[in-house]
C-alpha cells in the first residue's frame, strides 16, 4: 500500500512538471506593475566622460629631428588607456601631470583597453621642440551631442535618453557626465544614403547627471523637473502590448518647441532579452517628412506612444530609407536603471 502511494505521488509529480512545461512563456513587466513616466521630447546636449581614448598618432618634431614615440609599441586608434607605468589615468590632466614629472626621455609602459582585452605596451616619452614631453598621441577623455530625452520617473526624477549608447563600452558610475539644455537652431534634411541632423545650440547649463551608458541608452538624474516640458505620466506599455498601427512620435526641431508627430509601427519584433532594434516604424507625417526627409540625428530617444502608453525611444535611422527607422522598447529602458 505504501509502494501503490508513493507511484502515485511520483505520477503526481511528473504531471504537475509536464502541466508547467505545457504552459506559455509568460512577460513579466509593466502590464503587471504599472509603471507611469512623464513621456519626453525634449531636446538635451549629453556630455560624457569616457576614459582617454587614442584618436590618432603623429610624428613629434624635435632638436634632433622629427621622431615616432609609439613605433614600438602596439598602440591602434580606439585603444583606451588605463595606466601609465602602473599609476592609473581618467582624464587628460592625469596623463599631462606624469608626463610634466618627467626630467629626461623614457620608454614607459601603458596599459590599454582594446575591446574586451586588456594589453601591455611601450611607448616613449619625448620632448618637442617647445620644451614639453609628449607621447605623439591624440587622445580624448569625453564626447558630446545631442539628442532626446526619453522619459523621466516624476517620483525619483530618474530619466532614459537616447535609445542607444554614446560610445561602445558601458559605463557606470555616480556622476560619469552631464545633460545640458539645448535649443535647435537648424535641420540638415536626410536623404536615401545622407543622414541628416538637428544643428543645435548646447548651453552650459546643467540640467542633469549621467550615471549609466549602456547599449539601448543613457540614464541618469534630472535636477528640477520644471527644466522639461510639463507633460502628465502615462503607463510604459510591456513589450506583448506593442501593437501594429498608427503611434506619435515627441521631439523638437525648432528652437525648444516641442510637437508630436504621426508615425506608423511596422514590424513589432518579439524578443526575450534587451535590443536596439525591437520596433520598426515609418514616419507618416507629411509635416515632418517636409521638414527632415524622416529621421534624422538627434532625433535618438524620441518617445513613441501608442494608445496613450509609452512604447519606446527611436534608436537607429535606415540609411538608405530615412522614413523608416527601429526604435527599441521603453520597457527595456525603464527596467535598466
Amino acid at each position: 500500500m505504501i509502494f501503490i502511494k508513493q507511484i502515485r505521488r511520483i505520477l503526481l509529480c511528473f504531471t504537475l512538471v509536464l502541466m508547467l512545461a505545457l504552459l506559455p512563456a509568460i512577460y513579466v513587466g509593466a502590464k503587471d506593475t504599472e509603471i507611469y513616466v512623464i513621456p519626453g521630447g525634449d531636446s538635451i546636449g549629453l556630455q560624457l566622460s569616457t576614459g582617454i581614448y587614442i584618436t590618432g598618432k603623429y610624428n613629434v618634431k624635435t632638436e634632433k629631428g622629427e621622431v615616432t614615440p609609439w613605433r614600438k609599441g602596439n598602440l591602434e586608434v580606439g585603444d583606451k588607456i588605463v595606466s601609465i607605468n602602473n599609476v592609473e589615468v581618467s582624464k587628460i590632466e592625469d596623463v599631462q601631470k606624469i608626463l610634466s614629472s618627467f626630467k629626461e626621455e623614457q620608454e614607459l609602459v601603458l596599459e590599454i583597453k582594446r575591446g574586451t582585452q586588456i594589453l601591455r605596451t611601450s611607448c616613449r616619452t619625448v620632448k618637442d621642440k617647445g620644451g614639453k614631453f609628449t607621447l605623439g598621441l591624440y587622445v580624448k577623455d569625453e564626447v558630446m551631442g545631442v539628442g532626446t530625452i526619453t522619459y523621466i520617473d516624476p517620483n525619483t526624477k530618474n530619466f532614459g535618453a537616447l535609445g542607444h549608447s554614446m560610445i561602445n563600452e558601458q559605463i557606470i558610475g555616480d556622476s560619469i557626465g552631464n545633460l545640458t539644455a539645448s535649443s535647435i537652431r537648424g535641420i540638415r534634411k536626410s536623404f536615401p544614403g545622407i543622414p541628416g541632423e538637428k544643428q543645435a545650440t548646447l548651453s552650459k547649463r546643467t540640467v542633469g547627471t549621467i550615471s549609466k551608458n549602456i547599449e539601448i541608452g543613457v540614464f541618469g538624474k534630472v535636477k528640477d523637473l520644471k527644466d522639461f516640458t510639463e507633460e502628465k505620466a502615462i503607463k510604459v506599455a510591456s513589450p506583448d502590448e506593442v501593437r501594429l498601427g498608427k503611434a506619435q512620435m515627441l521631439t523638437v526641431l525648432e528652437s525648444n518647441k516641442k510637437e508630436s508627430f504621426e508615425v506608423e509601427v511596422v514590424e513589432v519584433k518579439n524578443q526575450s532579452r534587451k535590443d536596439v532594434k525591437g520596433i520598426k516604424i515609418k514616419i507618416t507625417d507629411e509635416a515632418l517628412l517636409e521638414k527632415t526627409g524622416g529621421i534624422i540625428q538627434g532625433m535618438s530617444g524620441s518617445p513613441i506612444i501608442q494608445d496613450n502608453k509609452l512604447i519606446g525611444a527611436v534608436s537607429h535611422v535606415i540609411i538608405d530609407s530615412p522614413d523608416f527607422g527601429y526604435c527599441v522598447y521603453a520597457m527595456w529602458m525603464v527596467n535598466s536603471f
